[in-house]
């Protein structure tokens, strides 16, 4: 016993006709338990008593025995409909056994007066109903387009366009007809043009309509079956759609002669050759001894069994006839000629620039390339017939760089024999590599962004079960859905990647990644490094506030960051107190405080000091694996030398040659060369092709600091050389670059050369009292120095 709602209301199987219990049921069905009262309100708003009025009708339902559940105040349907039949075609992408069911529109023919709000629920759900169904003929129609099937294909068209119980179409859907109907001269294209017109929408022109079935790339395949000779078969493999169908078309042109398969009758695919019926296997051989024929065949699998068992026959026989057979396995008897048909490449396409991108090659897409149609409808309409499972796979599988068919199936959900098993299909079908590679990459990204909540799911499925060195670009495309329970693993994966990031060089995309990922005390950490390599010292410091407010609490690693960023901002006073409190905790430097003592040793003018932490930082930072931090020290050990009477050349070559991989860190290497060698007086045109290096990767790395560092070092040149012009545009230019980053001591260094250069005393002497406030005594004394030598 089950409801049935399309084209009206009836119970199969009964001769119920009752309309208005009839009504109730298919709400229930429909909308799913509901309380008394409001079924009272929604069905009988004007009766005396609403409530009686439903229990009527229920009492109306009893001869549909077990189609009710009364339970106190709720009442709930128990049989089954055509509707919920309907809904759960389509939601597991069966299109076809969807369309069974559709005969009609919604509860159609109902003669009961509703009123407004049960009239509104009715039409509302007869309209979702007929647009469901005409989705399911649309994906049809574009299946069929695809594959050059232009009858079945403009019968759904025609079909999707009168639905019953659907509105008029949407543009959306106006240009999906289009591109079926538009090259022909169907009836429905001058509807489709006046509607179009009604709408303001503009149609494409129709583009020149192609062959049905054209051949391209088998050249080389059609060259083998021409040139069999009489008594041979040929076995042709491959999935559906992947060209044997035009393949054997094209064989009409070289004399062949072309059966499609035909099941049911024996020897039913057979038949055309004979004017007299078949009653045997051996009238079939007598027919296949002439070696003038040369017969093609299409479908093995589709074949009667007596058809195949005298073609295997013939296999043994070899009675005369050239034939060629195509199927989706391989040869199922004995043959020397096996063709199996794959994806078509590169070349095969060469005369279709763009072709071999869109498609990957793949004979279904290509020919709704080729027709107009988007690759990606067309993917979509394929893989909703091949099923469920096979369509999640391939998305999945296309929302990978590196496909991980652990993670993959672990995400899905699918036992390792389902996912063998679906893969293999698809493999078979063309559209991936055993492996799980797409070899259709482009309609596979389109489809993809042409659904975003389902790729979106998708990719937190993913995020969930890959490893943490390739889970973030997944947790960041699921970002909107992330739940409590992911931030361990998203927080994991997020410093994975941003970790390899500054490894890489890049500490700018390091800090967007942690800016996106959950707060971690670990993310929180890595930004603030990230942070002040890119120059934002102040971000770096209020990160280190904001999570540790108490800096005599702050675990050692916090307190390393802290004095990295009192060195970058300038306060050497805060860098000397939290140094001291490093030390006392007992525990071995490691690279980043041996390389920030240092740095204060350098500040203070402690040269013989300096260069011995350097040597050692740097030897620290390769034994942890930070090369570019190494190549760091490593240039201010090569300044120091110079410093000590060795040529700049000869001290810096090595690392320079180092630096080579590691761009922002090469900045600063740079910034300390030309330094360098700007105090040794080295020649000018040395000296301004390592300046323009320097700023132009400064520039490139978007390293703030890196570049008014150089550019300020740059206009001492100038001031040195007396070309007074170039050397205050160059202090500007380094002014520009410092402000915002935090950086007190290179901001006081800068505007003290610029205060300088224009004489203005009085900014000279509050930049000086600054940068003595904030401890750069040494700095603050050099620079006076300097200005009364």
């Amino acid at each position: 016993m089950k409801l049935l709602t399309f084209g009206g209301a009836s119970v199969q199987g009964t001769s119920y006709r009752r309309e208005k219990p009839l009504l109730l049921l298919a709400y229930l069905c429909l909308e799913g338990p509901q309380p008394r009262r409001r079924l009272a309100s929604l069905f009988w708003p004007d009766a005396a008593n609403p409530m009686n009025s439903l229990a009527q009708n229920l009492i109306r339902l009893r001869p549909l025995t077990g189609a009710v559940l009364e339970q106190d105040s709720r009442v709930e349907a128990l049989i089954p409909s055509d509707t919920q039949d309907f809904r759960d075609h389509c939601r597991a992408a069966r299109p076809a056994d969807a369309l069974t069911l559709y005969t009609g529109a919604f509860l159609e023919g109902l003669t009961l007066d509703l009123n407004p709000d049960l009239e509104e629920w009715l039409l509302d759900t007869r309209e979702t109903l007929a647009r469901e169904a005409r989705a399911a003929h649309l994906s049809l129609a574009e299946h069929h387009h695809a594959r050059g099937e232009h009858t079945p294909a403009h019968a759904h068209a025609e079909r999707a366009y009168h639905t019953p119980g659907a509105p008029p179409c949407d543009p959306a859907d106006l240009h999906r007809l289009w591109q079926i109907l538009g090259p022909t001269d169907h009836p429905l294209t001058l509807t489709l043009r006046r509607d179009a017109h009604d709408l303001g929408l503009t149609l494409p022109a129709p583009a020149p309509a192609l062959p049905t079935t054209p051949l391209i790339g088998r050249t080389a395949e059609l060259a083998a079956l021409s040139a069999l000779p009489p008594g041979q078969i040929a076995w042709i493999s491959g999935p559906p759609g992947i060209g044997k169908t035009t393949l054997l078309s094209a064989l009409t042109g070289h004399g062949w002669r072309v059966l499609p398969a035909r099941s049911g009758l024996p020897l039913a695919t057979l038949e055309p050759l004979s004017p007299h019926p078949l009653g045997s296997a051996a009238d079939a051989l007598n027919l296949l001894r002439d070696t003038r024929l040369k017969l093609a065949l299409d479908d093995w699998e589709d074949m009667d069994d007596t058809t195949r068992a005298a073609l295997t026959l013939a296999a043994r026989q070899h009675p005369g006839a050239t034939i060629a057979i195509t199927a989706r396995q391989p040869p199922a008897l004995p043959t020397h000629h096996h063709l199996p048909l794959h994806s078509l490449t590169e070349h095969d396409l060469h005369a279709h620039p763009g072709a071999h991108a869109a498609t990957g090659g793949h004979p279904t897409l290509l020919a709704a390339y080729l027709n107009g149609t988007p690759p990606d409808r067309t993917l979509d309409a394929h893989l909703t017939l091949l099923g469920p499972d096979h369509r999640r796979l391939f998305l999945a599988l296309a929302a990978q760089d590196a496909p991980n068919l652990a993670a993959t199936r672990a995400a899905l959900n699918l036992s390792a024999a389902t996912l063998a098993a679906t893969l293999d299909t698809l493999t078979r079908e063309g559209l991936t590599t055993p492996g799980g590679t797409l070899r259709a990459g482009t309609p596979a990204r389109q489809l993809l962004d042409a659904h975003p909540l389902d790729t979106t799911l998708i990719h937190l499925h993913l995020a969930r079960h890959h490893p943490t060195d390739t889970a973030w670009p997944h947790w960041l495309a699921a970002r909107d859905l992330w739940e409590l329970e992911d931030t361990p693993k998203c927080a994991a994966a997020a410093h994975w990647h941003a970790d390899q990031e500054m490894k890489r060089g890049y500490p700018a995309r390091a800090a967007k990644t942690l800016e996106v990922a959950p707060q971690t005390d670990e993310v929180k950490l890595l930004r603030g490094w990230a942070e002040l390599r890119t120059g934002n010292a102040t971000a770096a410091q209020r990160i280190v506030d904001d999570t540790h407010r108490t800096p005599p609490h702050r675990p050692r690693p916090w307190q390393t960051l802290a004095a990295a960023c009192a060195l970058k901002l300038g306060h050497l006073n805060v860098l000397r107190d939290l140094l001291d409190t490093l030390d006392r905790t007992g525990s071995p430097p490691d690279a980043r405080t041996t390389h920030l003592r240092g740095m204060l040793a350098l500040r203070e003018g402690c040269d013989p000091e300096a260069m011995t932490l350097f040597r050692q930082a740097s030897l620290r930072f390769r034994s942890e694996g930070l090369p570019g931090d190494a190549v760091i020290a490593e240039s201010l050990v090569a300044m120091l030398n110079v410093r000590l009477g060795h040529d700049a050349h000869d001290a810096f070559r090595n690392v320079l040659n180092d630096s080579r991989p590691y761009p922002r860190e090469r900045v600063h290497v740079l910034t300390n060369y030309v330094y360098s060698l700007t105090a040794t007086h080295a020649p000018d045109a040395d000296v301004n092709a390592a300046y323009q290096e320097t700023v132009t990767l400064a520039e490139q790395t978007n390293d703030l600091e890196g570049g008014a560092a150089a550019w300020n070092t740059w206009g001492v040149h100038a001031h040195l050389a007396r070309d007074y012009e170039q050397a205050a545009h160059r202090y500007r230019r380094a002014l520009h670059l410092v402000e915002g980053t935090g950086n007190l001591r290179l901001h006081g260094l800068i505007q003290s050369n610029l205060s300088e250069l224009m004489d203005d005393h009085a900014q000279l002497a509050a930049t000086l009292d600054l940068l003595s406030g904030a401890g750069h005594d040494t700095l603050s004394q050099t620079i006076q120095n300097n200005i009364l030598r």
